[in-house]
């Protein structure tokens, strides 16, 4: 449901949720300030409305998120510099039908938050708009932002510089595969030229194969120890992995 809608429905509960969305941000270096003065109006026009949602979750806790509306992008960023790959299902079912014909062992993994780990580059420049109780909230986690919030339109307003690939921007996915597939080049993976999500490396005298979707991925090797070592180093580079082995994945 839509921030204000929980904040009406929860109360503080919501807003502190939203609270602790805010700072997770501030911590990972999601946004950072900017000079309202030097701000162009084109540049403000351009600027991404934030996105403020509250969930229930199963076990009654309340969880904040906050993502852009990326969709007025789509006027100025070309499409070519929006439009990430993704497995393709034949690629998937290959890459499940290779596993289980040579006896490889199997690995799942997804990375939490993969987009956040995506820098935006230094030529693109990226505002984020945040409006009335939501500039309060932003600027409670970092009050060196209350310098630059004006009043627009009768409103608080606070435009902040987008430094990673938030949720909702349409270039996102892009900037993390582009990321991820560089993690895996540096590993010596070398990607299917039929396929852009699927990578394969030789190691110890097997082929390894990796294929993912977006944050997604499945690992095949027959050694277990050699899917290990690679999940680990993938980890150090993001940490907090939630990993599957055996014979079960979904």
């Amino acid at each position: 449901m839509t921030a204000n809608k929980g904040i009406k429905e929860f109360g503080e509960r919501a807003v502190a949720a939203i609270y602790k969305e805010y700072k997770q941000m501030q911590d990972l270096q999601v946004l950072g300030n900017t000079n309202y003065d030097l701000l162009s109006n084109d540049q403000k026009r351009r600027a991404l409305r934030a996105v403020n949602l509250i969930k229930l979750k199963r076990t009654g806790t309340v969880k904040g998120r906050m993502c852009a509306n990326g969709a007025p992008h789509r006027k100025f960023i070309p499409r070519e510099e929006a439009k990430s790959p993704t497995v393709s299902l034949d690629g998937l079912m290959y890459t499940a039908l290779t596993a289980a014909h040579e006896k490889r062992k199997v690995v799942s993994f997804d990375v939490p938050g993969a987009f956040l780990q995506a820098d935006i580059p230094k030529d693109k420049f990226r505002l984020l708009k945040l409006e009335g109780k939501y500039v309060d909230i932003m600027c409670e986690v970092n009050p060196e932002y209350s310098k630059n919030v004006r009043i627009e339109n009768g409103k608080k307003v606070l435009y902040l510089q987008i430094l990673k690939a938030l949720y909702g921007m349409i270039e996102s996915a892009l900037l993390w595969y582009e990321l991820f597939v560089t993690v895996l080049q540096e590993q010596g993976f070398e990607l299917n030229p039929y396929d852009k999500c699927i990578a394969n490396k030789i190691i110890n005298g097997s082929q390894c194969t990796i294929s993912w979707y977006v944050d997604d991925n499945l690992i095949t090797h027959k050694d277990q120890s050699v899917l290990d070592d690679i999940v680990k180093i993938i980890e150090d580079r993001f940490p907090g992995l939630t990993v599957t082995k055996g014979d079960e994945h979904t």
